[in-house]
Formats: structure tokens, sequence, C-alpha cells
């Protein structure tokens, strides 16, 4: 299976973007005005998120988040031919604050929300980081799937299943400076070891596994998000938090790294992943909000 899917989608990430982009909008022509495939999710999500907009408003963000999420994935198929000056054009990053990291033999982790482009982040920090990138990944239950995203994703650095953890880290060497790189907006599934944060007017569970690792490494934490700048362009912003987690709380780690998100979201609301049930689960003894 995983052949064929090669033989089938390979042929078509050789395609330039701009011919890639018509099916990209055909995706959309048929998820948001024939299926409408979540679009009640979606727009109950920004009402919550915006309740200062008004329904055109809340329509018009609905509609651009489609498009840039049907995008997503035409993006991410491309990646199986995507030379590394094609991306670098395409995906600029704030190289700066990892570069001054490395200079000064710190290792880090780098949190990231599920901003469109992060599967181009995801290759272009391994590509060009002067650390050793280390990337977390959740393996898709199709093994054909799973093999092809990783594939896909698969570059100089190290991609780590969270199931695998132990294991997967194994494979840095002593001494070898190291960038962790996570995807920390996720809806955990275990409630019991989270941390409750208002995100976007309502409560919500973190996991608080990557703040309490950097903690205990006394690692420098950073924040990253991507902002669109046109289609099929992308900046990755970085902001450094702290470069020895442990002199903040697990806390203070999560909270500061939710107002960062809630922040680039407002900025563009339309580049984030609305089609998650983000909100579902309620707070021990807490009404919803």
């Amino acid at each position: 299976m995983y052949y064929l899917l090669l033989l089938i989608l390979y042929p078509l990430a050789l395609l330039p973007l701009q011919v890639l982009y018509l099916l990209s909008d055909l995706a959309f022509f048929i998820l948001y005005r024939i299926i409408g495939y979540r679009k009640e999710v979606v727009e109950d999500n920004l009402r919550h998120a915006f309740p200062e907009k008004n329904e055109e408003e809340i329509k018009i963000i609905c509609k651009k988040f489609y498009k840039s999420f049907c995008d997503q994935w035409i993006e991410t198929l491309k990646l199986l031919a995507m030379s590394d000056s094609e991306l670098q054009r395409r995906m600029t990053v704030d190289w700066d604050v990892l570069d001054q990291l490395y200079e000064e033999k710190k290792n880090g982790y780098l949190l990231l929300p599920h901003s469109f482009n992060w599967e181009w982040a995801n290759v272009a920090t391994q590509r060009r980081s002067k650390h050793l990138m280390v990337n977390m990944y959740l393996p898709l239950e199709s093994k054909a799937f799973d093999r092809l995203m990783l594939r896909i994703r698969r570059g100089p650095g190290l991609l780590v299943s969270v199931k695998a953890i132990k294991e997967g880290l194994q494979a840095i060497k002593p001494g070898q400076l190291y960038m962790m790189g996570l995807i920390s907006d996720q809806n955990p599934s275990n409630l019991n070891r989270v941390i409750w944060i208002s995100f976007m007017g309502r409560m919500a569970p973190f996991f608080t596994s990557s703040a309490q690792t950097a903690r205990k490494d006394k690692a420098a934490v950073v924040f990253g998000t991507m902002m669109k700048k046109g289609r099929g362009y992308y900046h990755m912003h970085l902001q450094l938090f702290a470069k020895d987690a442990s002199e903040h709380t697990t806390e203070e780690i999560m909270t500061s790294y939710v107002r960062y998100i809630e922040n680039a979201l407002r900025t563009q609301p339309e580049n984030w992943m609305w089609t998650h049930k983000r909100w579902k689960h309620t707070p021990p003894l807490a009404t919803e909000q």
C-alpha cells in the first residue's frame, strides 16, 4: 500500500506549486461548498474565540481557514520533492534566536502550535538548524500513511514517536547539542497529567511534559509560530522565553506559551486548525465558560 501511495503521489509532488494549488482549490470547493466538512465545529470555535466579531466576520475567517487548510496538505505533499533552496525561500525563519543558543552551547525546547504550515517548519528546521533537531510526532493508525508521512517529514534531524520517546532519544550522542521540536497545543486524551489554562476565552487542558523536561534539563525554551505571508510563503517567528527553564515553574512556561499562541491567532485567525474540538473537555469542578 505504501508503494502504491508513493507511485501516485510522488509524480504529483514534482509539479509546481502553482499547479498543485489547482487541486487545493478543488478540495476547498468540495470540503467547504459541498460537504461542509466540520463547518459547524469551525464556526462555533471561531464564535467563542472571537466574541467581538459579527457573523459576517466569522464567516470570512471560516472561508479563509478552509483555503489555508487545503493548502496545508497540498504543500505537505510537495515536501516529497521540494529542494532545500525552494523551502528556504518559501519558509523564512528567525534563525538568530536558535543560532545564539547554539553559540552559547544551550540545548532547547521549541514549542509550536498547529499553525500552517507546521510540516514545512518541521523539515526547514531539520535542514537548517545548527542544533540536532529532534521532532516529536504521533504515529498514524494506517501503517502505509504513517510510513509516507515519515518520508515526508524526514530530514537530517531525528523524528521520535511519542509512543517510543525513551528509545528514540537514545540516538542523541553524548554532548550533542539538540533542539526538541514539539507541537504543544494538542488536545490531551489523558487528563490525569495536564494543566488547565484559559485559551481563547475557554479553559483547555495542555500537556506539561515538555515544560517539565525542559526544567529538568535546564534547557532553553523557545516559542514559535508560523505566519502566512502569501500563498506558499510563510515566516516562522521565534521568541526566546528563557535560557534556563528551571528558573520558571511549569505553569509559568505553559501559560506564557498559550498567551503567545493567542497573540498569533488574533493576528492571523485563519492560520490555525479550527477543525479540532479543542475545548471538548471540562476542567474538574468547573462549569462551562
